[in-house]
């Protein structure tokens, strides 16, 4: 066989993988319109996921109140998990087929998931006896929980790209702006309607229950409505896995060339998760505890001030991701939940007795995670991954961090139970030590050209046998 000959059938049997980015035969983009109501979706959809995951603190109020003793401590762990438990399984799921597939599909599919899953939970209280209504309850959030962490990865995809795209030297702060403030705006946004619906029904918590819920169920119908009109963007276009044969090979090679960004990714997203969803989640139950007289409108109250309070630590968070960098703003937010787990956890026998000083110490507490690691491990996940596996590397982190948020759940409320409340932030203050650490060695992702790491990757896959092919 001749040399020409052999080069011929190397090339017949060779793997299509990639995307030629650098000359597309015609350029795809989508209209600056198209790439507006990709981001505004993203602001949306992140509020609806921000106030899903603020369901819990309410809705633990509503049940300890309307259910009493069938309420359980195991229960309300797992309504907690279900919904962790979902997501798990949303992230690997939507990481995977946004990247082979499209992120537009598979975010209209998250969108109607988590509109049916709440609207099931809505009407929840019509189910009889208790104890089925509780577990019908499990079932329809861990739905919902699906379709919640179902979103992470393409929305995460789509919004750094589009920002790339046209506000390079902002996407941090614009990523962080329709991601963690988005999600923590939120909570006190629920907190609020719940205490207007209390004040308005005169504490009838039935009618609270399906007022939030209602909401939650519309938010996503919203979303669903302007997702019809996005369109994947330039980068996904150019850069993907749609028309290619999805071999055991190429997984393997993109895991060893990317394992260690997965690996400390995925860490510090865990252990992030780990302090931050029990806390977040606990924090219900502590208040209520503090309140003498036990009134769901005064711990409603309180809720509402401690749910305000992370808000600005998100703004500065956004403004020091390019002023000190990704990596040190993550650093220096684990500081200030050490410093602040410590003191919480050290006087706060005295602090329960004056519940405005724990909740602004608590306040700011949450203040630091979201300016740190809250505002930051997201956006180094969007940005350390090329486009054509960004969905599968965000989603394996964010897997490991809804995994540390159930693990969390599971380790904290013993705790609570067995070594009183103080002992939850000792716990926090230790894991956030830890999380200091593990950030050190993250990438300072905010200096990475997207188009360049894409261009890395097909010049690296042509290397090891695999041949690159055109658009999507």
């Amino acid at each position: 066989m001749t040399e020409k000959e052999r080069r011929g059938d190397d090339q017949k049997n060779a793997v299509v993988v990639g995307t030629d980015v650098e000359n597309p035969p015609t350029r795809y983009q989508p209209t600056r319109w198209q790439s507006n109501i990709t981001i505004a979706s993203c602001y949306i959809a992140n509020f609806s996921d921000g106030y899903q995951n603020g369901l819990a603190n309410p809705t633990n109020v509503i049940f300890k109140h309307l259910l009493g003793t069938d309420f359980t401590s195991e229960m309300k762990t797992r309504i907690s998990n279900s919904l962790l438990i979902g997501a798990i399984i949303g992230i690997i799921v939507l990481g995977y087929a946004s990247d082979m597939f499209s992120r537009r599909a598979g975010l209209l599919f998250t969108s109607s998931l988590v509109a049916i899953g709440t609207l099931m939970a809505t009407v929840a209280l019509s189910v009889h006896p208790t104890m089925n209504m509780l577990w019908y309850f499990v079932v329809v959030r861990g739905i919902a929980g699906f379709g919640v962490g179902g979103e992470y990865p393409p929305s995460a995809a789509a919004g750094i790209e589009e920002t790339d795209e046209f506000m390079r030297r902002y996407r941090g702060p614009m990523f962080v702006s329709f991601t963690t403030l988005m999600a923590t705006l939120a909570s006190p946004i629920l907190m609020i309607i719940y205490l207007i619906t209390l004040v308005a029904s005169n504490n009838n918590l039935t009618i609270a229950f399906h007022a939030i819920y209602s909401i939650a169920t519309i938010l996503p119908v919203i979303i669903i409505a302007m997702r019809v009109f996005m369109a994947d963007s330039t980068l996904f276009h150019y850069s993907n896995f749609k028309r290619q044969r999805k071999s055991p090979r190429l997984i393997l090679l993109l895991l060893r060339r990317y394992w260690w960004r997965i690996t400390i990714t995925s860490l510090a997203f865990f252990l992030y998760d780990f302090i931050n969803f029990p806390n977040s989640i606990m924090s219900s139950t502590i208040i209520s505890s503090l309140v003498k007289d036990n009134n769901v409108r005064t711990t409603a109250i309180w809720q509402v001030i401690l749910a305000v309070l992370p808000v600005p630590g998100v703004l500065v968070g956004a403004w020091l991701t390019n002023l000190i960098g990704r990596r040190w703003t993550g650093i220096t937010g684990f500081a200030g939940y050490v410093v602040l787990g410590f003191v919480i956890g050290g006087t706060y026998t005295k602090l329960s007795q004056h519940i405005a000083a724990f909740v602004v110490l608590y306040g700011l507490l949450q203040a630091f995670g979201h300016m740190g690691p809250g505002a930051t491990i997201g956006l180094i996940c969007s940005e350390s991954f090329p486009t054509a596996m960004r969905g599968m590397g965000y989603g394996i982190a964010e897997a490991f961090g809804r995994a540390g948020a159930a693990v969390g759940t599971q380790c904290f409320t013993p705790l609570q139970d067995w070594a009183g409340d103080s002992a939850t932030f000792y716990l926090a203050g230790a894991v956030a030590v830890v999380g200091m650490c593990v950030y050190w060695l993250l990438p300072e992702s905010g200096g990475l050209d997207l188009e360049e790491e894409d261009k890395v990757l097909r010049v690296w896959l042509e290397e090891r046998g695999f041949t690159v092919d055109g658009g999507s």
